[in-house]
């Protein structure tokens, strides 16, 4: 492995470097089926490189099925058809048009809310993913078609201690995701409502999931304390989406007072209230406000919950709380449906959580996130001065700069891509109440370094107001 040479001063990762090195040997047939990869230890000395850089590289290509594990220090080239570039061929002209973008262009994305590389120990995931192994006789089969009990033992004691609901076991669901669990719940909730009121701006995938199951959307614009309840009144609908703990895009909190509000409107239509219970865990001062779920609310609300901003999103597990009408359909048809979370990922999860590891990665998040929002609030404020206007929460990942600009948002998001930056406009997250200052940008800045921070916020004022701000 005397060919391979790691660049110490590239942006790009040591890992990603390896794993790119590897990927390209196998998908040009250097590497063949079947063939060995160095040892993690062997490379590593070779490379003078820490073995969990040489184990992250690996695990990289086996998640994506280019290598397999053939016992616990040695891999092996997998079976790869159709992709090798064989010497001689050559590429038609319009290969390029129809490959994805060059994701390399991007050097920093502040349109993800993707999970820092530092705040995951993968090392320690792959222990209790080797404890679940264990279970081979439960691995053979399906599992329960609501997930396994275990973790939704877990689950329900987690939104007990950390939001105050009183969900049972019996009443949740797993699903790969929040918008899988939307599927589901659309097929149960299509027999008695057909319309639905969404924040505006707001969670436009959930928007999406409902117009395709044929629902018509009422788009309820928001206030600073929440969703207008005046206008849901006026809409006519009786099923509303709502996420009160920290909403996204606009990161308002609703109150209690408008919290009782809504379960007041439920309880006066008959109505059903999903609760998409976004970003929650990052509060930085003082406990959250309790979900609606445990403010009495446990007939009118359908409780969403996510791990994909705790745990790396790819480690795809959800869960819904089915109020009693709801979960009794659910099992009536329990054969229509499939568990697909991954059986082996729930068993892991759930003694990463029952051992005490989700609370501790919480905390561990918390800090290390409210550390970069502090560093990202002084590089906007130090290199933007008066050309911005940055609108706080104390909850989140994100921010909100408010541009003072004649461009619109879309222009500057063009602007900000050209100089490396991916950005995303809050007026994509409209449906039809945009306000008049559309040149609100949305900065997550979870997955950007701490150290490069202020580099990137430099890169956005050049992007947009030129080298010297003028």
């Amino acid at each position: 492995m005397d060919l391979i040479m790691l660049d110490t001063s590239s942006r790009e990762p040591l890992y990603m470097q390896l794993y790119t090195y590897f990927k390209q040997e196998i998908e040009q047939n250097r590497l063949t089926e079947g063939e060995k990869l160095p040892s993690i230890r062997g490379l590593s000395a070779s490379l003078s490189i820490s073995k969990i850089t040489v184990e992250k590289a690996y695990q990289q290509l086996m998640s994506e099925g280019y290598i397999t594990n053939c016992n616990r220090s040695r891999y092996l080239v997998s079976t790869f058809d159709g992709m090798a570039i064989k010497k001689g061929i050559v590429l038609s002209a319009d290969y390029k048009a129809k490959t994805p973008a060059d994701k390399t262009s991007v050097l920093y994305d502040f349109a993800s809310g993707g999970m820092d590389m530092e705040g995951f120990d993968f090392s320690l995931w792959k222990r209790y993913i080797n404890k679940a192994f264990a279970n081979k006789e439960r691995l053979v089969g399906y599992g329960h078609v609501q997930g396994e009990l275990e973790l939704r033992q877990e689950i329900a004691r987690y939104i007990h201690g950390s939001r105050g609901g009183n969900a049972q076991p019996e009443e949740i669901i797993i699903g790969p995701g929040v918008q899988s669990l939307l599927n589901t719940l659309c097929s149960l909730l299509k027999n008695e409502f057909t319309s639905i009121a969404f924040e505006d701006p707001g969670f436009k995938h959930g928007r999406r999931v409902f117009a395709d199951n044929s629902f018509t959307i009422h788009a309820i614009p928001m206030n600073k304390d929440g969703i207008s309840i005046d206008r849901l009144s006026k809409s006519g609908a009786r099923l509303v989406y709502v996420s009160p703990s920290h909403q996204f895009p606009t990161g308002y909190i609703m109150p209690v007072g408008k919290r009782t509000q809504l379960l007041n409107w439920a309880e006066s239509v008959q109505g059903t209230i999903i609760e998409d219970d976004y970003d929650s865990e990052f509060r930085y001062f003082g406990r959250p406000i309790p979900a609606l779920k445990g403010l009495g609310g446990g007939q009118a609300v359908v409780y969403l919950g996510s791990l994909s901003k705790i745990m790396p999103p790819s480690i795809r597990i959800s869960y819904m709380v089915l109020p009693e009408k709801l979960l009794t359909e659910f099992q009536q048809n329990a054969a229509l449906y499939n568990q697909a979370a991954s059986l082996l990922e729930q068993l892991a999860l759930a003694q990463f959580m029952a051992d005490g590891c989700l609370e501790r990665q919480i905390r561990r998040l918390r800090k290390l996130y409210y550390g970069k929002k502090v560093l990202l609030f002084e590089a906007v404020q130090k290199i933007f001065g008066k050309h911005v206007e940055i609108e706080a929460t104390d909850s989140g990942v994100h921010a909100i700069l408010n541009v003072k600009a004649e461009a619109p948002a879309n222009e500057l998001v063009e602007k900000a891509l050209a100089k490396g930056c991916r950005v995303a406009s809050v007026q994509d997250y409209y449906l039809q109440n945009t306000p008049e200052n559309t040149s609100r940008i949305i900065l997550n800045f979870s997955k950007i370094p701490a150290a490069e921070i202020e580099t990137a916020v430099a890169l956005l004022k050049a992007a947009w107001f030129g080298e010297t701000g003028r």
